[in-house]
């Protein structure tokens, strides 16, 4: 857009100028426009691969959908297009490489939930990865170290009398 030199001057005169984006009445930019711009803006973004990104306007309200390459990128996509002329809503449905909707196949990073291969109660028992399965469970049943669990006496009541009483057999309670 070409600035006149004495649009300058004149903004210089008048500090209250609050009216950016007010336009004339009945006035609303039409969706090609809209979609033009954003277009433009992320193939001109050094920090966005936009070859995957999909762009829709309809009726001022932008869809924005594909996958990018990381978070940063997904949320920088959807200011863009939040900041072109005339857009009301964002609807971002950008997904981040490497990632699936959930219940699919994902690659998690620090932090994230894993979620099981089979819910719990669920899948095979006599598949391939049972005996192992099998295994592992009675060792850590079997062990004294794992999670800080301390094996049980043979009898819990006589011990715990044990405890209650002093070394002369009289109860110390």
């Amino acid at each position: 857009m070409h600035r006149h030199p004495w649009s300058e001057e004149f903004v210089k005169m008048s500090p209250q100028a609050r009216y950016r984006g007010v336009g004339p009445r009945n006035y609303r930019r039409s969706d090609e426009r809209i979609l033009e711009d954003i277009n433009e803006r992320l193939t001109d973004d050094h920090h966005i691969d936009a070859s995957d990104i999909g762009v829709r306007v309809e009726s001022g309200e932008v869809t924005l959908s594909g996958t990018v390459g990381d978070r940063a990128a997904r949320r920088r996509a959807e200011d863009i297009a939040e900041s072109v002329s005339g857009v009301g809503h964002v609807q971002n449905d950008l997904r981040v490489a490497g990632r699936t909707a959930p219940g699919g196949a994902t690659s998690a990073g620090i932090g994230e939930r894993v979620e099981p291969a089979a819910p719990q109660g669920e899948g095979s028992v006599t598949g391939p990865g049972a005996p192992a399965r099998d295994a592992m469970v009675a060792a850590l049943d079997n062990s004294s170290v794992v999670l800080g669990k301390q094996p049980l006496p043979e009898d819990d009541t006589l011990r715990h009398g044990d405890a209650m009483a002093g070394h002369d057999g009289r109860d110390r309670r």
